[in-house]
């Protein structure tokens, strides 16, 4: 039988020891004098400006395919590599420099933790080369679902119609497919097992089994215990049954014929300005739930959604969707986070299909589509889903309670150090990629994947010693960097390869998850910035003197230098027991007072209307190098999200999205949504996300908190903004490291974004010589209370370097005095 992992190598047999020959000198005698300690390693290198993305990385070396991958699939065992064999892809990918990964080389404070890396980078390494010899390369092994599951029969000697279903099931003594199409008889078609567990089934055309028809699979375990399952492959889902006492779903047998296949338009879109289809400079994601996007009380629909609401998502200036809930998840109530058909998509939206037709006019706008994939654990139902599919507690998952289940959750844990749970999870990558032409995934909970603790109760305070030894879980890095490879590697157009977006949902700020693989890095391109939407959540229950710069630029910079996905409030922070940012901001007065034919505006909305636009703004300026959205609240959705469920009476009211608010041009939510398209064009056209890049921690050269005015650069741009909730200031002097004249670009305060128009939409400003706020010069703005604005340099000249010792203080223009009241409350305030 075939051993449980499969990643060791099988001992080496030791020779016989000879019989010591009878003139053996003493021992004492025999021993050779100690070897010299070795030298100490060199310094570290310097680090390197920008190290290659793992694509440019593949692309510059052209790796040849492993030779050495000749083995049959039939025997999957680990064999030694032979003496002369070339060095794995794997390994030559990795490129060491003095046995060093980059990534330690790079951060000193790795170094005490640089054999745990190189352990972890070893084992990846090592499963690679296995993969390789067992199944020929990476791509074949991610290629299984075409095997495994029900499909037409291909094998010699077989006919048209007939069906053959793979399924490992290790656990099971007897297993058969069983459904309608042979009035649900169980042991009529039974399987064949081989010496690794998985099982063959074979059935002819004329039993009848054609595509549409329901399904089970029926197993018996050697305790005499008889159940069926879902199959684990299976393509799609069935609406819930209801039976009295029971409430369950059936398989799908999916082979539809051609005509009624999607019909593919537009192929991915590709990061190159020469391809015929060209992404935006950066990623601006906007992400949606297709099961609530309708309005009315009921499921959305894949094609509702591609027809009503892409063209307008679009038009906002977003270049990615991201898409949740998109494998099929019995409990909706879940919000699409605890899967049980894995390579179905979720039932109540439609088919296929519809799905691919989804993908593919998100293509036609120009837009990438994400999948929000869940491959951190699974849910603990057993009638529909993975949990104890053959009988017993491990199949996919560990079998230690410890580790196979997570303690907040109440679901399974995958074991990644298993050969079947990576060709499971690594052919579901490739299926999504591949057959539904997604652009890149987000990885939900990958803080429960790298460590054993899976973050439970676990407050990460950023010490390196946190990250690595024995609470990591290597299995799981692995099985991470294995997925970033696939997708990156294996593609057939290398330029599809490296425009693969991966984005990581990590919130413990591990060290090099956004490294690349040959790093010793995971390699992902971003993580989500988790912390601030949190705080920003917080301070919008607090009052105008909390809102202070200083704390405010704190909030939104204070992340892991890597890569990192910007966002106000995703779907997180409006679940039930929370609420979305606009509804902290302005809470009841939302029900009756966003009319803007009210006079006056009630001075709840008039702040939260502001506010809510100022933090877009800063978030998207100084938090990422990427951008994200949840789906309603660009407009500012009002309430929570709450699913279905016993405890609500099964209600919709607030699984659903009202998008008739954004239409009544009477209400503030219509200029909401107009800013948000703003600034989506303001980052397209002037590149705000695209200065953050290659930058740890953004800084701001203007933080006044007695004044509430903050400001910093995005490139050449000019970021103003006055927090102050009642001074403006009509000649403030900010800094400027560019001498040249400035032109207003975006305005919070713009009437047709439902502010007051203060400011002229054709405003102008030139520098000033001389050195101000540390900078080469100094422009003089006006600057409305409560309204941020970015200026972009349309005229540039040069200017001399600033004075060192130059330094601005307030009183020097006039507005540091007690001449003019802050609102703060006195010498008590805190803030302003």
């Amino acid at each position: 039988a075939r051993p449980e992992l499969l990643f060791e190598p099988p001992p080496v047999p030791r020779p016989a020891a000879a019989a010591p020959p009878a003139d053996l000198p003493p021992l004492a005698d025999a021993l050779e004098p100690p070897l010299e300690p070795e030298p100490p390693l060199e310094p570290p290198l310097e680090p390197e400006p920008h190290p290659p993305t793992l694509a440019e990385d593949v692309a510059e070396d052209a790796f040849p395919e492993a030779d050495d991958a000749a083995s049959s699939t039939a025997s999957r065992e680990t064999l030694p590599d032979p003496p002369s064999a070339a060095p794995s892809r794997a390994t030559r990918g990795a490129r060491p420099i003095l046995g060093r990964l980059a990534l330690c080389r790079n951060d000193p404070s790795l170094a005490p933790y640089e054999g745990l890396l190189k352990a972890r980078y070893d084992l990846h390494s090592s499963r690679y080369d296995e993969i390789v010899r067992n199944e020929g390369s990476l791509k074949e092994f991610a290629e299984s679902y075409k095997r495994y599951g029900i499909h037409p029969d291909v094998s010699p000697g077989a006919k048209p119609g007939d069906v053959t279903y793979v399924e490992y099931a290790p656990g099971a003594k007897r297993l058969s497919l069983m459904g309608d199409f042979n009035e649900w008889t169980p042991w009529e078609f039974e399987g064949e097992k081989d010496d690794f567990g998985n099982w063959t089934v074979k059935i002819p055309n004329a039993a009848g089994l054609r595509h549409g028809a329901a399904v089970r699979v029926a197993m018996e375990t050697s305790d005499g215990e008889y159940f069926d399952r879902i199959p684990t492959w299976i393509q799609q889902i069935a609406p819930a049954v209801q039976e009295e006492g029971a409430n369950y779903h059936n398989g799908v047998y999916y082979d539809p014929p051609q005509e009624e296949r999607h019909e593919w338009r537009h192929e991915k879109i590709v990061d190159d300005q020469n391809s015929a289809s060209t992404a935006p400079t950066s990623l601006r994601i906007y992400e949606a739930h297709v099961g609530m996007s309708s309005e009315a009380h009921g499921y959305g629909t894949y094609r509702e959604f591609a027809d009503t609401h892409l063209q307008r998502i679009s038009d906002l200036g977003y270049s990615a969707v991201q898409l949740m809930a998109v494998a099929d998840h019995a409990y909706y109530a879940s919000f699409g986070y605890q899967v049980t058909n894995f390579f179905a998509p979720a039932h109540r939206s439609g088919s296929p299909e519809d799905l691919k037709y989804l993908v593919d006019k998100t293509h036609g706008l120009g837009m990438k589509v994400l999948m929000d994939v869940v491959h951190a654990h699974a849910s603990d139902n057993a009638i529909d889903g993975l949990n104890a599919f053959d009988g017993t507690a491990g199949h996919y998952f560990h079998e230690d309670p410890g580790l196979g289940w997570h303690k907040l959750w109440g679901t399974r844990m995958f074991n990644y150090g298993k050969y079947e749970t990576l060709r499971f999870l690594l052919s579901n990558l490739r299926y999504w990629s591949e057959e539904f032409k997604f652009d890149g995934f987000r990885f939900d909970g990958v803080t429960a994947m790298l460590y054993t603790h899976r973050g439970v109760h676990w407050d990460f305070l950023g010490g390196q010693s946190e990250f690595y030894g024995e609470h990591a879980d290597d299995d799981a890095c692995a099985y991470l960097m294995l997925a970033n490879r696939l997708l990156r590697e294996e593609c057939a157009d290398l330029k599809v390869g490296k425009s693969v977006v991966t984005i990581a949902e990590d919130v413990s700020g591990q060290t090099g998850v956004c490294r690349p693989v040959w790093h010793g890095g995971l390699g992902f391109d971003l993580r989500l910035s988790m912390g601030p939407p949190d705080k920003w959540a917080q301070l919008a229950n607090e009052p105008d003197f909390n809102w202070s710069p200083s704390r405010v630029l704190d909030l939104v910079t204070n992340r892991s230098p890597e890569p990192a996905v910007a966002y106000l409030e995703s779907h997180d922070q409006c679940l039930v027991g929370d609420k979305t940012f606009a509804f902290n901001l302005m809470d009841g007065a939302m029900y009756e007072c966003m009319s803007k034919s009210v006079t006056p505006t009630h001075p709840a909305i008039e702040r939260g209307v502001a506010l809510h636009k100022m933090a877009r703004l800063l978030t998207l300026a100084l938090g990422g190098e990427a951008w994200m959205a949840f789906m309603g609240n660009e407009f500012g959705h009002p309430e929570w999200v709450d699913f279905p469920r016993e405890g609500n009476g099964f209600s919709f009211q607030h699984a659903r999205r009202q998008w008739s608010l954004r239409e009544n041009e009477e209400l503030f939510y219509a200029d909401l949504e107009r800013f948000d398209g703003g600034l989506m064009r303001c980052d397209a056209n002037h590149g705000l996300l695209k200065s953050n890049e290659r930058l740890e921690r953004k800084t701001a050269h203007h933080v006044k908190d007695d004044s509430g005015v903050l400001a910093f650069h995005c490139g050449t741009n000019l970021v103003v903004c006055n927090l102050h909730p009642h001074e403006s200031y009509p000649y403030y002097k900010i800094g400027s490291e560019f001498g040249g004249t400035y032109e207003l670009v975006l305005d919070t305060d713009a009437t047709t974004y439902g502010g007051y128009g203060r400011l002229q939409t054709d405003t102008r400003a030139s520098t000033e010589n001389g050195a101000c706020d540390w900078q080469s010069a100094g422009v003089c703005l006006y600057l409305p209370s409560r309204s941020a604005q970015v200026y972009a340099l349309v005229e540039q000249w040069d200017v001399p370097e600033p004075d060192a010792w130059g330094v601005h203080y307030d009183n020097d223009y006039g507005y540091g005095s007690d001449d003019y009241d802050t609102g703060g409350g006195g010498d008590d305030a805190g803030g302003f």
